[in-house]
């Protein structure tokens, strides 16, 4: 079967190099009457894919990560692998692909089109509009700084194929908001919330070269003074929605009308809102056929409040659907209009909790019976469906967390469900349809797709994603390790699939069950460290001191052969913490925060003791101590490398959370290799002679590339110039299949949307 398969695979791809030198249209891959359905059947057969999509998986499939967690910094704290397996524990309730804030994602279920297909965007920050560039791509805005691992500052162009536009590009400014995008001809029309653009003092809209970025100056709206949400036009002239009350150099409130070639305002077009902000415009028709501007937002008028509707000569119709509060978001469709946002009535009183459907003639409710359980941020009409996004979590009793579509031909909510890990906020989404069975979504979250895993999951290393069947623990874990068959599993837990374990849980392979064998921790304690040699399992933590009814204070070991409790025993003294174990040769090494050693005082935060009964070896000799908490050791060419919360070692001098240990010499090197800003959380040493450092730093050596993460390379004795693009500490690494992985409590690496965990070669 593996040779057909091989077979298979390789007439695929020639024939797929051979004609498809092009990336593929997007198609819903699990539509049997599509090609795409066809060729990921190939895929699926010739790979042996084992995932449970309709669409084939490959290990270049992105990397799912963490989100959302109680209370606490959200990450992952502590990985190791099984088979094909790669294991992860730390502080979170929910897995999702690290898409970014935009996504295409199928019609039919609400599901993200994978990566292979369509190259996630990995937006950093969020993508609040969106809008069609006439040729298959998009234009997007918003408050973001990188697509795709390159800067972007809050409004770039995405080709088709699910790609960046390389020569679109527009000034840098962390500042700048854009909410709102126009395209007509060559020109891209921007308005947000910015004050300057580039070397330009124009402000909250500007007029771009639709294929370069560069800003048109001979398009200037003067004397705006605050940020503009929203533009439309009836082919003739922009409409300007905003919270501005001075605009083209006339005192104009909220909504006004300009012309497309000089900004010049249109001063025949003057309806009045008297106080408060128009949000989102519509360009729609009224009963009679006749186009009018739908214009929404948190505004009073001397008509009535929330919404009007205007003819283009500026004349204010007698549309009037009276909610009583803000209105976010406005569409049209056929003879009814779709109004969503905060209100809880219509009509001066009736019923209407946040979507409600009114006549397009006097603004009479139609239906209200949508039952929504929170405020719409967005609406947006495509074909037969209404699309919305929000703060809710039910629509018509069906569940859907924050984003739903209906089906106007009978307003009934369908399939579709994306399932987001948080709330989208107003300015909320842009869906555009991409086709194919495929919408182009923007949104204020980092992921989409989301499933529940509580502190502890296995993501299958092809797939990106993970499987099935782990179990949930109630609080975060903050150590794993692996020996043949069994997971040690390490953290403040108390409860492991629904059994009781405190602190410390063996789990067995490959299935993943809490293993009958008990180990019992005394108080609340929190593991923090597990490794093991061929006969012992060694763990250390903080307030630990009673392990199966005996002392332990610090740290403890228990038998491989039947777990039971070791008589190895360094005994670190009450109130003591035993933050690392290290096993080399015949020596354990523990760093953490003590002063004591087997009873004997002196001895503080770094010693190494045998394998037999945790005797202390003096290495380091006393005189040679880290002044503070050692928080992680790694081994490499006969060097302990330390990294920790300490600025100085006893008889050595200053030196800045991070050392190396030559065993040889039984002495620290100095100078001193790396030295880092702030704690360092982690190393580790590989085989390629590369050491991790991670943490909370923001340079290593005085160099600021090296934030949160940085490798020394022992071979050339330097740092290496690879810059991670991470934004927050790592916390643990692991290397497999020529691959690293890192964890931490970042949500941005390498210079993209990650949740907490990342793949890396080194060289993106």
């Amino acid at each position: 079967m593996g040779t057909i398969r091989s077979t298979v695979l390789t007439y695929f791809l020639f024939f797929g190099l051979l004609y498809q030198c092009k990336p593929a249209e997007l198609s819903n891959s699990c539509d049997v009457k599509t090609d795409g359905f066809l060729y990921g059947s190939l895929i699926r057969f010739a790979t042996g894919d084992r995932s449970p999509s309709c669409l084939p998986s490959f290990d270049f499939q992105e990397l799912w990560g963490v989100f959302k967690a109680p209370s606490g910094d959200i990450g992952v704290n502590a990985m190791t692998s099984y088979n094909d397996q790669i294991i992860i524990g730390g502080n979170f309730q929910l897995l999702g692909p690290s898409t970014g804030s935009a996504a295409y994602l199928q019609t039919a279920d609400g599901k993200v089109v994978p990566s292979r297909y369509c190259p996630f965007l990995k937006i950093v920050g969020s993508a609040y509009i969106a809008i069609p560039d006439g040729g298959g791509g998009f234009y997007i805005g918003g408050e973001f700084f990188a697509v795709q691992g390159e800067e972007r500052f809050s409004v770039a162009h995405i080709l088709p194929g699910c790609q960046l536009d390389r020569v679109f590009n527009v000034p840098k400014d962390n500042t700048r908001l854009v909410y709102s995008l126009l395209l007509r001809g060559d020109h891209l029309y921007v308005g947000g919330n910015f004050t300057s653009w580039g070397d330009t003092s124009q402000r909250y809209l500007v007029r771009l070269n639709r294929f370069t970025g560069n800003i048109d100056t001979s398009f200037d709206v003067q004397n705006a003074d605050l940020t503009v949400f929203d533009l439309e036009t009836d082919g003739s002239a922009l409409y300007v929605c905003g919270e501005f009350s001075q605009i083209g150099g006339n005192t104009k409130r909220g909504l006004a009308k300009l012309s497309f070639d000089s900004g010049s305002i249109l001063s025949s077009f003057n309806p009045t809102i008297t106080t408060g902000t128009c949000l989102d415009l519509y360009y729609g028709t009224d009963i009679s056929g006749s186009p009018v501007i739908y214009a929404v937002g948190d505004f009073t008028t001397p008509t009535g409040n929330y919404a009007i509707s205007v003819y283009p000569d500026g004349t204010v119709s007698s549309w009037n659907p009276n909610p009583n509060a803000q209105i976010n978001s406005v569409q049209q469709y056929q003879n009814i209009v779709y109004l969503g946002g905060s209100f809880t009535t219509i009509n001066g009183g009736t019923a209407a909790s946040y979507l409600v459907s009114v006549n397009q003639n006097t603004g009479t409710l139609i239906n209200n019976n949508f039952a929504l359980d929170a405020y719409v941020a967005s609406l947006q009409v495509i074909d037969n469906n209404l699309y919305l996004s929000g703060n809710f979590t039910t629509v018509k009793t069906n569940p859907r967390i924050s984003m739903a579509s209906l089906d106007l031909t009978n307003e009934s909510v369908t399939n579709f469900n994306p399932n987001f890990e948080g709330t989208i906020n107003n300015p909320g989404s842009s869906f555009l349809s991409a086709g194919n069975g495929v919408v182009f979504v923007t949104f204020d979250r980092p992921s989409v797709n989301v499933v529940a895993r509580n502190n502890f999951a296995v993501i299958d290393e092809v797939t990106g994603a993970p499987i099935e069947g782990t179990p949930n623990f109630d609080f975060p874990i903050k150590a794993v390790h692996r020996n043949g068959n069994r997971l040690f599993v390490g953290g403040s837990f108390t409860n492991v699939g629904g059994q009781s374990r405190n602190s410390f849980v063996t789990l067995d392979l490959p299935h993943y069950q809490v293993s009958s064998i008990n180990t019992i921790l005394s108080g609340t304690p929190e593991i923090r460290t597990i490794t093991s040699d061929e006969s012992k399992v060694y763990v250390g933590g903080i307030s630990l001191a009673n392990v199966d009814g005996l002392p332990r204070n610090g740290v403890f070991a228990l038998n491989l052969s039947d777990l039971s409790l070791s008589n190895w025993n360094p005994d670190l003294g009450v109130g003591s913490s035993g933050e690392s174990i290290l096993v080399v040769n015949d020596l354990v090494f523990i760093g953490g925060s003590f002063t004591q050693i087997n009873g004997v005082g002196g001895f503080q935060n770094f010693q190494a003791v045998d394998k037999l009964n945790g005797t202390r070896t003096n290495i380091p000799i006393a005189s040679n101590l880290p002044g503070g908490l050692v928080y992680s050791l790694a081994f490499a060419n006969s060097k302990v490398y330390l990294g920790g919360f300490f600025s100085n070692i006893a008889g050595i001098g200053t030196v800045n959370f991070a050392a190396v240990y030559d065993l040889t010499t039984q002495s620290y090197l100095q100078p001193n290799p790396v030295a880092a800003e702030n704690m360092v959380n982690h190393v580790a040493a590989y085989p390629d002679g590369n050491v991790f450092y991670g943490g909370s730093f923001v340079n290593l050596n005085g160099d600021a590339k090296y934030n949160a993460f940085g490798v020394y390379q022992t071979y050339t004795n330097s740092m290496s110039p690879w810059n991670a693009g991470i934004n927050n500490a790592v916390y643990t690494s692991m290397s497999k299949n020529g691959n690293y992985y890192l964890g931490g409590i970042f949500n941005v690496a390498l210079r993209r949307s990650n949740g907490g965990l990342v793949r890396t070669n080194l060289y993106e």
